[in-house]
């Protein structure tokens, strides 16, 4: 029998993949298809979203200020951090330091995360 990392293990190791810019080793701890807002995506979706928010914040870093988990489920509050240089999801850049506070829950199924929501309040100036 093998052990299944579980939600906390399962978003450490897609945190630190991305930290490294490493999408493809990411991405296998991802369902074939998930749900993301409730919209059915696949892998690639999910590592072009990444790719398009490493090029709107080359700098991004991501601060879990506070995890709750239960069962498949995982929630998350955290703190966004970064240099706006891109398109930030549809907010034009300004190339100044930013930062935002969010929540998201994230369910994990065998090993892979298989839905995820969101919420991310404003951008501000840092």
């Amino acid at each position: 029998m093998t052990d299944v990392p579980g939600p906390a293990a399962v978003l450490r190791a897609i945190g630190r993949a991305r930290k490294r810019d490493d999408f493809e080793a990411a991405v296998l701890f991802i369902a074939a298809e998930s749900l993301d807002q409730g919209e059915r995506v696949t892998r690639e979706d999910w590592r072009r979203k990444w790719e398009s928010m490493r090029d709107a914040s080359p700098d991004l870093e991501i601060v879990t200020e506070q995890s709750v988990a239960e069962g498949e489920w995982i929630a998350h509050r955290y703190l966004l951090r970064g240099t706006h240089a891109g398109d930030f999801f549809g907010q034009p850049p300004t190339g100044a330091p930013f930062e935002a506070r969010g929540l998201d829950m994230v369910r994990v199924r065998d090993g892979q995360l298989v839905e995820h929501w969101a919420f991310a309040g404003s951008m501000r100036p840092r």
